[in-house]
């Protein structure tokens, strides 16, 4: 599995990075069809809600999105790693009984 991490519109701390890092790898753990990972981190500074993080996940067949916005990249990246472990146990159940 390869995976992309981009930043846009700051410069992302080392912590993140491994943060991020960590959360894709154990990904592979709720689904091991996993062809790619897009990761798109996104400061916008005309809201309080303003640390996004957007994973795009192309699995066999399909192409899984989901996009969390928090105060904090920390919490947006906790919050879409969760939701995206959730989507990938559905579509591995989905997958096992077709």
């Amino acid at each position: 599995m390869k995976y992309n991490f981009q930043p846009i519109n700051f410069n992302p701390s080392l912590n993140l990075k491994n943060l991020i890092k960590k959360r894709i790898n154990k990904l592979e753990l709720f689904y091991d069809k996993i062809l790619s990972i897009e990761v798109y981190a996104k400061e916008k500074s005309y809201s309080n809600l303003n640390k996004e993080i957007e994973f795009i996940i192309s699995v066999p067949g399909d192409q899984l999105v989901v996009k969390k916005r928090s105060n904090s990249f920390e919490f947006s990246l906790y919050s879409v790693s969760t939701s995206v472990e959730r989507l990938l146990k559905k579509h591995n159940d989905k997958t096992r009984s077709n």
